[in-house]
């Protein structure tokens, strides 16, 4: 078999500010538009795909010809070697150094506008694409159920409820990312937008997701992300949005951005991000 060179073209820079040094890693697991790469000790995920998609966290981005060509040969559970800036599959080898880097984390300098904020509003009580929860959008910001109430469980201080939150959505719901965690990584998101931060609530959190395997891999890579600030480029372009004065379009354009990822997560992830704004607009 010929072997293959292939160069990054992006590449999240905390993938390379993190000394990997020299470990072992796997195919993880392996779709038609990306495959995924965890550690051996199970703790991180590393997402490839092309530069066709969004910049996600700990995200390899290729030209589309050269990850059409990786994607053929890779296998699922093929161990691959990670040395420094360079993947070494077994009759592939991926170099990291070309990549430009990106951020996806969240810095959050300016303050929520009031104006972008009552368009962002506006926007999702008319949304009729339906959650995880199987309510559409605009029902889902507007009257009461289990996940809503969940999500403001974890706008509480008491550890307690906080805790009774968790233990409804972490997990809950179909497919590669439970709705429920979907709905905790928009909170997360809410949290740092608003300068919420609870440090009961990530502790609660980092806790369940290093002890107990109560959620998918996949999921638990992007909850882990979200307790470190970081998110996907939709995400951050939001936050942009929300802190300067974008017109209805604008904002329009970041929450549809937002909703077009996965079947219903980027929906989930919106309607936790909504709730919680609202819930602490209204103290």
């Amino acid at each position: 078999m010929k072997t293959l060179f292939v160069n990054a073209r992006f590449i999240d820079e905390n993938l390379l500010t993190n000394d990997i040094g020299v470990q072992k890693w796997h195919v993880h697991s392996k779709y038609k538009s990306s495959f995924n790469l965890q550690d051996e000790r199970k703790q991180q995920l590393v997402v490839i795909t092309t530069t066709n998609y969004p910049f996600m966290p700990n995200g390899i981005y290729l030209d589309a010809t050269d990850f059409t060509n990786l994607l053929e040969t890779v296998e699922i559970n093929e161990q691959i070697i990670w040395q420094q800036n360079s993947l070494h599959f077994s009759n592939e080898h991926l170099f990291l150094m070309h990549g430009k880097p990106y951020s996806s984390k969240i810095e959050r300098t300016e303050e929520v506008l009031t104006i972008s904020l009552e368009k962002l509003l506006s926007y999702t009580n008319t949304v009729a694409k339906e959650t995880g929860s199987q309510n559409t959008l605009a029902n889902f910001v507007k009257v009461g159920n289990l996940f809503s109430e969940a999500i403001q469980y974890l706008c509480l201080e008491e550890q307690s409820q906080q805790e009774s939150g968790l233990d409804f959505l972490i997990g809950r719901g179909p497919g590669l990312t439970p709705s429920g965690d979907d709905m905790v990584v928009g909170h997360l998101a809410a949290r740092i937008l608003l300068k919420e931060e609870n440090s009961t609530l990530i502790n609660l959190l980092t806790e369940l997701l290093t002890e107990q395997f109560l959620t998918t891999d996949i999921s638990k890579h992007y909850l882990l992300c979200a307790l470190s600030g970081r998110f996907s480029e939709p995400v951050r372009n939001l936050v942009t949005a929300l802190t300067t004065n974008s017109n209805e379009e604008e904002i329009a354009h970041a929450a549809e951005a937002i909703m077009s990822v996965g079947h219903t997560s980027g929906v989930d992830l919106l309607a936790g991000l909504i709730t919680t704004i609202k819930f602490y607009r209204s103290k």
